[in-house]
């Protein structure tokens, strides 16, 4: 049973980072400075074409929209990636299925 969890443990600490960072995406492949944010949407306000996405971490990020059919389908609440361009605009946007968590700490061996 240890074995198990101290290779899950190995496995969670050295696999690829959390989609709950932002992740820089160089403008070579978009055309524009973006980066991708995956958390719950929070806010979504057509009227006012732009909304605010809570990450997996905490951190409140607001977006403007410019095409209203890449949030079509979806609510507050949703468990979304949104890509943002250097303008703060959503250009765009992946339900997701879980959200990603930070690792929880280690606990320190007793001596």
């Amino acid at each position: 049973m240890t074995v198990k969890i101290i290779g899950l443990l190995a496995v969670l600490l050295c696999g690829p980072p959390p989609l709950a960072t932002t992740m820089a995406v160089s403008s070579e492949s978009t055309g524009q400075d973006s980066q991708v944010v995956t958390g719950t949407l929070e806010e979504l306000d057509m009227s006012k074409m732009g909304g605010k996405i809570k990450t997996d971490l905490g951190q409140t990020v607001a977006f403007t929209i410019q095409n209203p059919d890449l949030f079509k389908g979806l609510s507050v609440g949703e468990h979304v990636a949104i890509r943002i361009d250097d303008k703060g605009q959503a250009i765009k946007v992946m339900a997701t299925i879980l959200p990603e968590l930070p690792v929880p700490e280690l606990p320190v061996p007793k001596k």
